[in-house]
């Protein structure tokens, strides 16, 4: 009995079930059983539910785990078939939440409310068609149910609108709280590393021979008073080199790499230096 195949011929053995086992000659692709994998039993890329359907895990990234979904599409399209992304509750929860934000901000929000729907109306097909009501007892469900309903009320755009604003709110004002304690903990030298917003930050090393950025990044302090000696003279800073990094831009901010830093950033470190 042949086991080994194309990737082709692999995930259409499988599909056929004439065999229990089979894989590539690389194991990009093997099955055995009712399983079939791609690259490891870590991504279970399909499982027979029963003799005449399918449940698909759709939910890879690479480029080639969307090759082999497409494949076993392909190959099993005479069974019926589910995908993870429309019968597992999580995922189609942070689905749904992802597009109830941007319902929220839409200018059409009729297309986002017919994904919705769409989604929703996929899940329950799955669970009534599976008898998997032990679903409808999750407190996500729950919220999803209360969610779809409030679509068909008249306000339910308006009221998700000052949803969203608040959400936004509640967003910055906790990126701030962040924001000042890890500063006060990097300036403190209790923290070395942080990325909050679209700012980076300065400090001079303990040891008072490097200035350090909130991204880990450190730069001899005589390197750094030439580069500022630059800067102060006015010079066009784009192209010009600070350690391994180039200036990208100095306009309200000063880009290097992939360092956005504040013009008071930049006075504060050279006071200190």
């Amino acid at each position: 009995m042949k086991t080994v195949f194309t990737n082709y011929d692999c995930v259409h053995t499988f599909a056929q079930r004439t065999q229990n086992n089979g894989r590539t000659s690389n194991n990009n692709i093997f099955f055995e059983g009712d399983k079939i994998y791609s690259y490891g039993y870590h991504y279970e890329l399909g499982r027979f539910l029963d003799d005449k359907t399918i449940l698909i895990n759709n939910e890879g990234y690479s480029v080639t785990t969307g090759k082999h979904i497409r494949l076993l599409m392909g190959a099993t399209s005479q069974y019926k078939q589910y995908y993870k992304t429309k019968t597992d509750i999580d995922i189609v929860y942070r689905h749904t939440m992802y597009l109830k934000y941007w319902l929220a901000k839409a200018r059409k929000p009729e297309i986002y409310i017919s994904q919705i729907y769409s989604l929703w109306n996929s899940f329950n097909e799955y669970i009534n068609e599976r008898k998997r009501n032990e679903l409808r007892k999750e407190e996500k469900y729950k919220e999803l149910l209360l969610f779809v309903d409030s679509l068909q009320e008249e306000t339910s755009i308006e009221d998700l609108r000052n949803w969203a604003k608040e959400e936004t709110r509640k967003k910055k004002d906790k990126e701030k709280k962040q924001l000042t304690e890890s500063l006060a903990k990097f300036k403190e030298y209790k923290k070395d590393y942080f990325r909050i917003g679209d700012k980076d930050y300065l400090r001079l090393s303990k040891c008072a021979k490097f200035v350090e950025t909130s991204q880990g990044v450190k730069i001899n302090v005589n390197e750094a008073k030439r580069y500022l000696k630059l800067l102060k003279s006015g010079a066009i800073m784009r192209g010009a080199k600070i350690g391994n990094y180039t200036t990208i831009s100095f306009d309200k901010l000063l880009r290097i790499g992939c360092h956005n830093i504040s013009k008071e950033e930049i006075q504060h470190i050279s006071n200190l230096i």
